[in-house]
């Protein structure tokens, strides 16, 4: 420490000046006081040697006596040295030598001189020349003759000031109210905290702080920095203590000019009045005020000082600021309030503030001053009746108040000007040359040059301060200016000192020779420096920076070139490829240091030294065993790999010397415990404290024996009773006990903790030992007559305290005012016991409960039947409390496994000490819980990035009687930066569990803002997603079904992330949102998936899947992740939310239930788009649309896949990392993951705008207009007794098994011809062509159609199906897929139809259809496209043409259940089926008869089949009105493109 402040009546006390005939002293300082005492040494009266060094009238003054006479020695600098700014003063004392004849120095002559020096002065310019020179006398010498030759200082060294001794110290001053720093003493620094005493200084100075660091200066003001102050600098027309006030009309007066107001308003009190000025003015009048009846009121300056005056006639009453001088030429503020004082009287008080109040001056004025009125107010002077101004002001001033602001164009105005402008005082070089003018306002100053002096400047090498005949040389890089050439044997500044008779070896000096007194024993020489008497480091040694010991260099001699070392870093020089500071390294790990360098060794591991031990060169996979380092007894291994070179050393093994001998005892102990008595424990305990204070470092060994030791100990002495207590017949073997844990418990024997819990209980079982230890005096105590006690150590603090049970108001626990010797560094660290700690609790109905515990209460009852009158003694408890620094970080990190107990933080961390409490009441333990809980105070071991306390107890039961870290029954009551509090309903013991990170509780979204404006953006657009799905009703189908469900669980993952991710503070809230977070992702992907599928199903089924039941869908879309999340929760309910956030972290098993199947997704999807994109590029395909593969619905689903998985990925690593990018790129994907689902899946999507289009104008689209008749796979046909394929591809029949209208059903078997290319046309046929070949009849069926899909769980045989392609690109334009297709009429399985069903319809040809009178069909026959468009849409009803094909009469085919998939033909061979078949078609006449057919699925169908047995069999061809061209040409149903 270099700094302290010095408060008046403090001082501070070192050791003595011993040096008797010569030494040196500087030291810097900083006042505002005139006069004080810097340093006094001697002693304590004015018989004896004695030297002071005093500030008086600012200036610097030295007496100093060697017992006869006093020396004054006093330099002087212009301006004093009570300005607030740092000062240096050096002292230099010595004995003149007696010269011999031959000019020899014969020893130390009877005069002392002193020669003291203030601030950057050369010394030898104003001793010698400062008469001459003038104006340069900052350098003064005194001496002293008398019988004594040496200054006998033999008190002590006193700074800043002296005791209160009656006794008369030599001095004028006794105290210094000021800052010192940098004292030095012969040349060496002196630490302002190594004191002998310390009476009231404080480290620093807290006056001469940077009050300007933060700019509080404002307008443009400049900030300066004043003493314990700071001052604003303000440009003209500012003012106030910042600036911040606008000081207005500034004005210039010359000493002959007046402002004067007359005829103003009555002087009311409370009065003000106010202004700024600046002068160089000693005496003048500032303000004067003429008031009714007599009064003046005066501002003025004399001599330099602010004066105020009020006069009533004769009488006068004046006050005086005396404590600055204002006509410095800076601005200052003036301020005058009259105030009331009150009372019967009614007296009146005038206060003056300078400067905002840093200097005040007050006095009482006359009562008759209130409400008179006021004549004329005159600024800068008094006007004379002849009219010149008295007493002028020369300066300016601004901003005058008198009450309130006075105008200046009502002001008398005689010879003022505006602004404040005075002339450059240097323009007219009035400064001498080989100097430079300052502009100090209406001042100027005069500095001289570098090497020049005095009041001319005179050069320095014109006076020649150079001795013995040098030269002076003008050199300006020179701290002086000038340098003196010394001849030969002389050196020194001046060449005052001769080199060719040194002092002798261990004495320094010139003239008169010292003695060095170096420390040998730190590694220095005994001889020092012969000039300045510096001590030296020995050779081969080295001193580090900022340290008072010279280390030995110890290089390696093979790897160095010398011993000697570099003498600050100790670097020895290393020969190549040497590396380290004693070169004994090198820095690749198979080579060795040898004589030419690094030599790498390739079968083994090389010679190298670690831990202090040289280890031999071993071959690779074998470990080297050698002694243990010196001081040790031991084998030390380390282990040598092939890969790795050597591994770090073990050492654990090895026993310090101090703990030979109780290796030994404890070895013995273990095998026998009965060995122990109350005299050897005594031994034992303090054979440990000596050798745990005796040993500097301890090594695994010494850890464990002494470990071991005290454990037996503490176990012994835990179950001894009354006065066999060893603590009753040694007053020390507590303390010793403690000590020696404190010792083993530092951190730094962390790592031989973490080897020795590995097999043997550890600092968990020693934490347990020592509380059972301070059980067992707690309830002995009062049986043994021991007194109370704390025991103060480094790492462990014990107290054991009694209670005053009557009328117990509580207690603060340990009772650290109340200590006597050493004090531990944390003296925040308490327990508060409640009042209510010895009331047993209340049960529920209002009784005290004493069966908590009922291994205690038992013996407490019988206890209390015996002891109806207790005694004194019964009136007091006892309480210990025993607080251990170190021991959080030693105890294994084990925790409760319990989570709804204890939610584990990230990185947890015990970050307070661990504090154990116990109280007994009539020696007896209490164990219940307690009515009012107590409250624990923990200082915090670390600040920094340290967040989310929770506050625990050390459960000595969990984890199979291990221990842990548990949180039952304690909350956190109280937190700031530096402490935590904490109240429990038991007592144990405690300590806080924080996580390592800067995010609190509730911080898990540090970019709030941000995010909730990205979710709230995706929110928006998922939620137009979903309802723009549910309002088209045209696009209705399974493929938008899946779509709006997997985004309506996207949205809900959304919303409950961004709602309830912080809702860590409530339990059971946040494990709810964390488990339907789980299960709202699961099912986003899980609908993901199911699109994936349904995509590759439209590609590659031949049959209509976009309807039917959706049960399978719905089961994998929201089952199964309800599966998978019920599984989780039930496997691991408290996995789910932590003290952060609520939701799944990342460092927890649990977490792959979420992620496994996210990846399962994931990556089968990608396996089904590449299936998908194969089958949409297959030359199958091709050969039906004969265009690009339509796709792009792969890239949606793909791209949105994409999106979320990012998304989700993100959300996870933003809540689960600190680290803020996570955050920006979660809240980048959020923002662009909702509106890329709705405009990809609705704006963009043709078949959306298509639907949109059908909702405005109100038509219904196509397939909304027929129904969907059940059909199977036509794969095969007989058709006059030949066997037909039909021309379908893959995905060109159209089955469909779904009613869309459970009121209209028709029964048909439908099939569309799939377009083969532009070469082919298809077989469109438009409703109300009259012409065309088939007619359509129509009959109702009572009976619901219930064709199932097949994704039906429960019949997965029923045959309804539909085709179609899953193309959804809109832009394409070309075939749509066909919409449904004809049955198979050459199955076997084929059912025929009951005769006598009534409810089937007839198909006839044309011809066969009887004619009506008027050739109209009869009405049961009449087809219903007769009716007009519009109603029927309005009806929901929907049309179809039948026709019937001709097929062998004698098959009678029969619907098959499950899908049928018979090997396609080529599509030559299809083309060329379907031209045959049409001819066939165009060629059957009128009377042409075809075998009775089936039309529907099974006998569950309400669809229309023929009524007669011996009816053709056909095949119901659906028509679709439109044309054949390619545009108009497409799919029935808009669900047949992907989206």
């Amino acid at each position: 420490m270099t700094t302290r402040n010095f408060p008046p009546h403090s001082f501070l006390t070192f050791k003595g000046l011993r040096q008797r005939f010569h030494f040196t002293l500087s030291l810097t300082f900083a006042t505002k006081e005139q006069n004080g005492l810097l340093l006094y040494n001697g002693r304590f009266n004015e018989k004896h040697d004695f030297i002071a060094m005093e500030i008086i009238n600012e200036q610097i003054q030295l007496t100093f006596s060697a017992g006869e006479t006093k020396t004054t020695v006093s330099p002087h600098i212009l301006g004093g040295v009570s300005d607030g700014l740092w000062h240096v003063v050096d002292v230099h004392y010595y004995n003149k030598p007696i010269l011999n004849q031959a000019g020899l120095p014969q020893g130390p002559s009877d005069q002392k001189v002193v020669i003291v020096t203030v601030d950057n002065c050369d010394t030898s310019v104003a001793l010698r020349f400062g008469h001459m020179i003038g104006n340069y006398t900052c350098s003064a010498q005194g001496s002293q003759s008398g019988s004594k030759k040496s200054l006998d200082l033999t008190g002590p060294l006193l700074l800043g000031g002296v005791p209160k001794l009656p006794e008369d110290f030599p001095v004028r001053n006794h105290q210094f109210v000021g800052c010192m720093k940098n004292l030095r003493i012969d040349s060496q620094h002196v630490d302002m905290a190594g004191f002998i005493a310390n009476n009231g200084t404080l480290p620093g100075c807290s006056a001469k702080r940077h009050f300007c660091n933060n700019n509080p200066c404002l307008n443009g003001g400049t900030c300066v920095n004043l003493w314990g102050s700071f001052s604003c600098d303000c440009p003209l027309g500012f003012g106030g203590q910042n600036c911040e006030r606008v000081m207005a009309s500034p004005q210039r007066f010359l000493g002959s000019s007046l402002l004067q107001w007359s005829n103003l308003a009555a002087a009311s009190v409370p009065w003000h009045v106010e202004l700024m000025f600046r002068t160089r003015q000693a005496s003048a009048t500032l303000l004067h005020i003429s008031a009714g009846l007599q009064h003046n009121l005066t501002l003025q300056l004399r001599g330099g000082s602010v004066l105020m005056g009020l006069h009533r006639g004769e009488d006068s009453t004046l006050s005086r600021v005396e404590e600055v001088l204002v006509n410095d030429g800076d601005w200052h503020h003036l301020q005058l309030d009259i105030s009331s004082l009150g009372g019967a009287a009614s007296h009146h008080k005038a206060v003056l503030s300078l400067d905002h109040g840093l200097y005040l001056a007050s006095m009482q004025v006359d009562v008759k001053l209130q409400d008179s009125k006021l004549k004329t107010v005159s600024v800068g002077g008094v006007a004379r009746h002849d009219g010149k101004v008295q007493h002028g002001f020369r300066g300016c001033i601004q901003g005058v108040r008198v009450g309130g602001a006075l105008s200046l164009s009502q002001a008398r105005k005689v010879n003022v000007e505006p602004g404040c402008s005075v002339p450059d005082p240097c323009s007219s070089s009035p400064c001498p040359v080989n100097s430079y003018c300052s502009d100090d306002w209406d001042s100027h100053s005069c500095t001289c040059s570098n090497g020049f002096y005095g009041t001319n400047c005179t050069d320095v090498c014109l006076l020649n301060p150079c001795e013995h005949q040098s030269k002076c040389t003008r050199k300006l890089s020179s701290s002086r200016g000038y340098t003196c050439d010394c001849p030969s044997s002389y050196f020194g500044h001046y060449c005052e000192k001769k080199t060719d008779l040194p002092c002798p070896r261990g004495w320094w000096g010139h003239k008169t020779c010292g003695p060095c007194n170096c420390p040998t024993d730190k590694g220095f020489d005994s001889d020092c420096n012969k000039t300045s008497g510096e001590c030296r480091c020995k050779d081969n040694h080295y001193r580090p920076a900022g340290s008072d010991t010279c280390l030995l260099c110890d290089c390696y001699p093979v790897g160095s070139f010398s011993r000697a070392c570099d003498r600050e870093s100790g670097q020895c020089q290393c020969k190549p490829g040497v590396i380290g500071r004693q070169c004994d390294r090198c820095d690749n790990p198979f080579a060795e240091v040898s004589p030419n360098g690094c030599e790498v060794i390739y079968d083994s591991c090389p010679q190298a030294i670690e831990a202090g031990i040289w280890w031999p060169r071993t071959k690779f996979g074998l470990p080297a065993a050698v002694p243990c380092p010196k001081g040790t007894l031991g084998t030390a291994i380390r282990h040598c790999d092939e890969h790795k070179g050597w591994l770090p050393p073990n050492l654990f093994n090895c026993t310090s010397v101090t703990f030979s001998k109780l290796k030994t005892l404890s070895e013995k102990f273990a095998r026998n415990a009965s060995l122990l008595d109350s005299g050897r424990v005594q031994q034992t305990a303090a054979m440990l404290a000596n050798a745990t204070l005796h040993t500097d470092k301890y090594y695994g060994s010494d850890v464990k024996v002494a470990y071991r030791l005290t454990q037996s100990l503490l176990q012994h002495e835990s179950s001894q009773q009354g006065f066999n207590l060893t603590a009753t017949q040694d007053v020390h073997f507590t303390e010793n006990l403690v000590r020696v844990g404190s010792a083993i418990l530092s951190p730094d024997t962390r790592p031989h903790w973490e080897l020795i819990q590995h097999s043997e209980g550890g600092t968990a079982l020693l934490l347990r030992q020592y509380e059972e230890y301070a059980n067992t005096l707690a309830q002995n105590m009062r049986k043994t007559y021991l007194s109370p006690f704390t025991i103060v150590t480094p790492h462990i603090v014990i107290s054991v305290d009694r209670l005053k049970k009557m009328n117990f108001a509580g207690a603060k626990l340990p009772r650290y005012q109340s200590l006597r010797g050493p004090r531990p560094a944390d003296l925040e660290t308490a327990v508060t016991l409640p009042d209510s700690v010895f009331l047993p609790p209340v049960d529920p109905k209002g009784h005290r409960n004493l069966d908590i515990f009922p291994e205690s209460s038992l013996s407490n009852r019988s206890a209390n039947r015996k002891r109806r009158h207790p005694d004194d003694s019964q009136q007091d408890a006892i309480a210990s409390v025993i607080i251990f620094h170190s021991l959080a970080a030693l105890l294994p990190e084990n925790y409760d496994p319990d989570k709804r107990s204890l939610r584990v933080p990230k990185r947890p961390v015990i970050n307070t000490p661990v504090v154990s409490i116990t109280v007994h009441d009539n020696d007896e333990l209490l164990q219940h819980t307690l009515d009012k809980p107590i409250t624990v105070q923990f200082r915090l071991v670390a600040t920094e990035e340290r967040s989310k306390p929770i506050c625990v107890f050390w459960n000595h039961s969990i984890l199979a009687g291990n221990g842990g870290w548990s949180a039952k029954g304690c909350e956190v009551v109280f937190r700031n930066n530096t402490h935590i509090s904490c109240q429990c309903y038991h007592m144990t013991s405690f300590a806080v569990l924080m996580d390592v990170s800067r995010r609190e509780n509730g911080e898990i979204l540090p970019i709030k803002i941000l995010t909730w404006s990205t979710v709230g953006v995706t929110l928006g657009f998922l939620f137009l997603t979903n309802v723009f799905l549910l309002c088209l009703r045209a696009m209705q189908c399974n493929k938008t079904s899946i779509i709006n469900n997997g985004t309506t669980a996207l949205f809900l993952s959304e919303l409950i992330f961004i709602l309830g991710i912080n809702q860590a503070d409530n339990l059971f809230m946040c494990t709810v949102i964390a488990i339907l977070l789980h299960f709202f992702y699961l099912c986003t992907f899980s609908w993901l998936f199911l699109e994936g599928l349904h995509v590759y199903r439209m590609i590659s089924e031949v049959r209509d899947i976009n309807y039917g039941p959706m049960r399978f869908y719905y089961l994998i879309g929201w089952g199964v992740p309800a599966f998978v999340t019920g599984l989780a929760v039930g496997l691991d309910p408290e996995g789910y939310g932590n003290p952060d956030f609520c939701w799944l972290s990342m460092y927890d098993t649990l977490i792959w239930s979420l992620a496994g199947p996210i990846a399962m997704v994931v990556s089968m999807n990608i396996f089904l788009y590449i299936l998908s994109s194969r089958a949409s590029c297959s030359p199958r395909h091709h050969s039906i649309e004969k265009k690009e593969p339509r796709v792009s619905g792969l890239k949606t689903s793909g791209g949105v896949l994409l999106l979320v998985s990012v998304t989700c990925f993100l959300a996870l690593l933003s809540v689960n990392s600190d680290m803020i990018i996570f955050h920006y790129l979660f809240a980048g994907f959020n923002c662009v993951q909702g509106p890329f689902v709705f405009f990809f899946r609705i704006v963009f999507n043709k078949e959306a705008r298509n639907a949109m289009k059908y909702c405005c104008s109100r038509k219904r689209p196509d397939h909304m207009m027929k129904s969907k008749a059940s059909g199977y796979k036509c794969n095969t046909n007989y058709m006059d007794g030949r066997l037909y394929h039909l021309p379908f591809g893959d995905s060109s029949v159209s089955l469909n098994g779904t009613m869309q209208s459970g009121k209209s059903q028709q029964s048909y078997v439908p099939f569309v011809l799939r377009d083969d290319g532009l070469s082919n046309s298809q077989a469109h046929i438009a409703l109300n062509d009259h012409g065309s070949l088939f007619h359509e009849t129509k009959v109702h069926d009572d009976h619901d159609s219930d064709s199932d899909s097949d994704l039906s769980l429960e019949d997965d045989q029923s045959g309804s199906y539909a085709s179609t392609h899953s193309s959804d690109s809109e832009d394409e334009e070309g075939p749509l897929p066909p919409d449904e297709c004809w049955e198979n009429l050459a199955s076997n399985g084929t059912k025929r139809p009951h005769p006598n069903d009534n409810s089937l319809s007839k198909m006839l040809w044309p011809g066969d259809y009887p004619a009506g009178p008027d050739g109209e069909l009869p009405d049961r026959l009449k087809t219903e496209n007769n009716h007009d468009p519009g109603a029927l849409a309005d009806e929901r009803t929907q049309e179809n043409m039948t026709m019937f094909l001709p097929s062998h009469h004698n098959f009678h085919s029969h619907p098959h259940k499950g899908i049928l998939k018979k090997k396609q033909l080529s599509p030559i061979v299809e083309r060329n089926s379907l031209h045959r078949i049409h001819n066939e078609l165009c060629g059957n006449g009128p009377g042409t008869a075809s075998p009775p057919g089936s039309a529907s699925g099974d006998s569950r169908s309400g669809l229309s089949k023929p009524s007669r047995p011996e009816q053709l069999n056909g095949v119901a061809m659906s028509i679709k009105a439109g044309t054949v061209d390619g545009d108009s040409s497409g799919s029935d149903s808009h669900c047949n493109t992907t989206m």
